[in-house]
């Protein structure tokens, strides 16, 4: 087994040569890194698929008067969320950026953003979370600010009042839950194994400190405000990222918290009721879209309101199942935002009412589109069919028939998403002016992406059998 700090190891050095580097050769450096991430995450995993349990832990210490370190652990959770970093990571060194805009900043911020990704997923104490978290802001804030489109300034400190917001929360609830647990241990295992033993008052606060900051950057209504407009201004990268792992961050803390706090299972029906109106009213909103981008990005606010669903289920159907949609959404949507983010790049615009007959001048991309779409709304044979037949089985285990209301969401969204996609991509009645021909390696990207889709729909003994 490699040592598991070779996933933070590897972009390190990476970043550091990319930054030293001149543009042309700071891009295939980004994607050796990321590649190099994706073949030691197969391989934790072929370890994991062929081994009868997995739970590894690596310690390393750093303050160890305040009993903190570096401790990285791989279990379930951490290799599923690993396998969906690497793919969408190596996606978008490889085509999110067919303009080669600022090469040397767009691969440096994806290296550091690496580092914040395989860094958190592992981490084995709130320490390593905490600053993991901070970092992958950090980079994403400036794939916004720098990289991105006009009012990209706006957007990005909008983006940024939010993230200081969670943060803050994040930081006082690991305080609370350091000065409270019982030998002032960050180490997740432990807080687990004693945090009954916490007064109820003590709990609920934490509940709510490291709710709140878990719910911002998933993002659950009402704190969802930021990721339109950081959507419409990022970069294709910074969309990709943005969407496809920094939500995940969110929804990782969040099976986490319930992982942790015994009191978080008394809140379940809260929640639950949060997680539907988060659901209802994103899809409500996305109708009333035309921009393409901001049509995805409310998606990203529907998909990770029924994750949520599936986590406040606290059932193993549900909480397998929300895992299970942020492997697939991870994807799917850095899929979409890939194409959005091509057909921009082809024909310089991205608004339904006035973009036409993609089909007919970019093939690849109205069906990588379709595709997409239909990963994203749980077609058979993809792995958005298992995440909501999983996590809507464990919805309906806990919540009765009130449980798969949701599903109706589901259609709305998949409806609506096929109305834009036969005004724009199929139709050929008219043809938009083709100003750029796509990259060939966008194309890799499709491919890649699209290959990881249908391969955990098809395959999806290759996680349920670890």
């Amino acid at each position: 087994m490699f040592p598991i700090i070779l996933l933070i190891i590897v972009p390190s050095i990476a970043l550091v040569a990319a930054l030293l580097s001149g543009p042309r050769a700071s891009r295939p450096i980004s994607i050796a890194s990321t590649l190099i991430g994706f073949l030691i995450t197969a391989y934790i995993t072929y370890n994991a698929f062929t081994s009868s349990s997995i739970n590894i832990i690596e310690k390393f210490s750093y303050i160890p008067s305040l009993g903190i370190g570096l401790s990285f652990r791989i279990n379930f959770i951490a290799i599923v969320l690993l396998i969906m970093s690497s793919i969408v990571l190596l996606a978008t060194s490889v085509a999110g950026n067919p303009e080669r805009d600022r090469t040397r900043l767009s691969s440096s911020l994806i290296l550091l953003f690496q580092i914040a990704a395989a860094g958190l997923f592992t981490s084995a104490n709130l320490f390593m979370f905490f600053i993991f978290w901070d970092i992958g802001v950090i980079a994403m804030f400036f794939m916004i600010n720098i990289l991105g489109s006009a009012n990209r300034k706006i957007a990005s400190m909008e983006f940024l009042i939010f993230e200081i917001f969670a943060s803050m929360m994040l930081l006082l609830g690991i305080i609370v839950l350091y000065f409270y647990t019982p030998g002032h241990s960050l180490n997740i295992t432990t807080i687990t194994q004693t945090a009954a033993a916490l007064p109820a008052s003590i709990q609920e606060i934490i509940f709510v400190l490291l709710f709140l900051a878990f719910m911002v950057n998933m993002p659950l209504f009402p704190t969802h405000f930021w990721l339109p407009d950081a959507h419409s201004e990022a970069s294709t990268q910074g969309s990709m990222l943005l969407s496809g792992v920094l939500t995940k961050f969110g929804g990782f803390g969040m099976l986490l918290l319930f992982e942790m706090l015994p009191i978080a299972q008394s809140a379940y029906i809260y929640v639950a009721g949060l997680a539907v109106i988060s659901i209802f009213y994103s899809i409500f909103v996305l109708m009333r879209q035309n921009d393409m981008k901001r049509i995805v990005a409310y998606s990203t606010i529907v998909e990770m309101g029924i994750v949520m669903l599936g986590i406040s289920a606290l059932n193993t159907f549900g909480t397998n199942g929300a895992l299970y949609l942020m492997l697939s959404h991870g994807v799917t949507i850095a899929l979409l935002f890939l194409v959005v983010g091509s057909m921009h790049y082809i024909f310089g615009d991205r608004d339904i009412r006035s973009l036409r007959g993609v089909v007919s001048g970019a093939a690849s991309s109205a069906y990588a589109f379709v595709a997409g779409i239909l990963a994203m709304t749980g077609v058979p044979l993809t792995s958005g069919f298992i995440a909501d037949l999983l996590l809507f089985i464990g919805a309906e285990q806990r919540f009765g028939y009130y449980g798969v209301l949701p599903l109706a969401a589901v259609m709305l969204l998949g409806a609506y998403m096929y109305f834009a996609v036969n005004k724009s991509v199929l139709s050929n009645r008219e043809k938009s002016n083709v100003v750029h021909v796509l990259p060939r390696s966008e194309k890799l990207g499709y491919a890649i992406l699209l290959i990881a889709a249908f391969v955990f729909g098809i395959f999806p003994f290759i996680i349920f059998r670890i």
